[in-house]
């Protein structure tokens, strides 16, 4: 064992000496497994702490919540699909109303308009919110209790402001901390591209999630967004977001949600549902099967630059050869067998390909958690595509490295020691 291991030890020591008076060419035979390798390490890295803060996201919110809306929101179709999905109709406010009076297994329900973020103009006097607004939506009174907003000062949304259509506000902490950093917003007045609503209400601060600011917001009612804001009464689309009676009855709340709807659009019996509707757990689902197609595209776009960065690691090792005959047969003359030479240009392959893979785990590490700082994430390392990023390195420093290795251990000594 011990026999085997100084033989490695200095075959490996011969390569390093190998690459130390060969630099440049190193590096740049380094440079291309490198950029492939730091390219899938960094977007996994993306891509898992996208799926981490996703998680955070959901596990924030009730998990007894569904949704229904036009159309899947992070579902990913192509071709026909598309053409299909523009053309189912958009859910209104009388189809709301009609939900609304007839459930029997859902205890809280609004409609929600949202924009987010939003680019409108939020000020107060001459001064303006200068930050891009995240979210900007429209509901009834039931908005605040579904996404789990507390009031520190006011009242909510009540049905006589919806009937009236009120030009009244609900603001997050940090719209207060911006625009009224020293007095109470409640009773104030703040614009809405240029139209004065009145404050009615702040609500406690709840911070970040997926580095998104969750106070970062203003809420009217939903009849008043309509007149001002989004057109026609029954012309805007709407999204219903549902909360059944506990947890354990979410099933049957959503199978009732489904029936009734169904029965508002009159879809007939065995045609599919021109709607989506979905709880958390599935929109996660979704999330899922899209990050699996980016994984999928992602790995077939790096592969193919791998490939032709293994080509290169063929070329150098053949320039190298080529380089390294009168040495090669100096070598043979004086005892060194076939396998001895085999087994160091191969090495030395391998071993390119395999630092220029740690170089880029390396470098994708650090790009891609650059992503989760400012997404104020933990660090996050994808160790799965790691460990695939080392076997692919050492996979193509053998697949490369192969012909160059046998083409050095079959030259002639003799031949190898006049060659110029």
């Amino acid at each position: 064992m011990n026999r085997i291991i100084n033989y490695l030890y200095d075959v490996v020591r011969g390569v390093l000496f190998y690459f130390s008076q060969t630099k440049l060419r190193t590096a740049l035979t380094l440079l291309g497994i490198t950029v492939g390798v730091s390219s899938i390490i960094a977007i996994m890295t993306v891509l898992a702490t996208f799926e981490k803060s996703t998680e955070q996201v959901v596990a924030d919110v009730r998990t007894n919540v569904f949704y229904i809306t036009r159309e899947n929101p992070i579902e990913v179709s192509f071709g026909n699909n598309n053409k299909w999905a523009r053309n189912k109709p958009k859910i209104t406010w009388s189809e709301y109303e009609q939900l609304k009076r007839s459930l029997k297994l859902t205890k809280n329900m609004s409609a929600v308009v949202s924009e987010e973020p939003s680019d409108r103009t939020f000020s107060v006097g001459k001064k303006e919110f200068k930050s891009r607004l995240q979210s900007f939506w429209a509901a009834d009174g039931d908005m605040l209790s579904l996404y789990k907003y507390d009031i520190v000062d006011g009242r909510n949304i009540q049905n006589v402001d919806i009937q009236n259509r009120s030009r009244v506000a609900i603001i997050g902490s940090a719209i207060k901390d911006e625009l009224f950093p020293y007095a109470n917003p409640v009773g104030k007045e703040i614009k809405i591209d240029n139209i004065p609503f009145e404050i009615i209400a702040l609500t406690d601060e709840k911070g970040e999630i997926a580095g998104q600011s969750m106070d970062s917001m203003v809420g009217i009612p939903i009849s008043t967004y309509l007149k001002y804001f989004g057109g026609r009464w029954n012309r805007t689309d709407l999204q219903l977001v549902l909360e059944s009676d506990s947890i354990e009855n979410i099933d049957n709340a959503t199978d009732e949600a489904i029936g009734v709807f169904r029965a508002i659009r009159k879809i007939p019996p065995g045609q599919p549902n021109n709607f989506y509707i979905a709880t958390n757990d599935q929109l996660m689902d979704t999330f899922g099967e899209f990050t699996s197609y980016l994984t999928t595209f992602i790995g077939l776009i790096t592969g193919i630059s791998l490939l032709v960065a293994g080509i290169g690691i063929a070329n150098i090792m053949l320039v190298s050869l080529n380089e390294r005959i009168k040495e090669i047969g100096i070598r043979k003359a004086l005892g060194a067998r076939r396998s001895d030479i085999f087994m160091q240009f191969l090495i030395e392959a391998i071993l390119i390909s395999v630092l220029g893979g740690l170089v880029g785990i390396v470098l994708g590490l650090s790009f891609g958690n650059i992503v989760a700082l400012f997404l104020e994430q933990e660090p996050v390392i994808p160790f799965e595509w790691v460990l695939y990023s080392l076997q692919i390195c050492a996979s193509m420093g053998i697949i490369f490295g192969l012909y160059p290795a046998i083409r050095a251990s079959k030259l002639n000594p003799i031949d190898s020691m006049r060659y110029d």
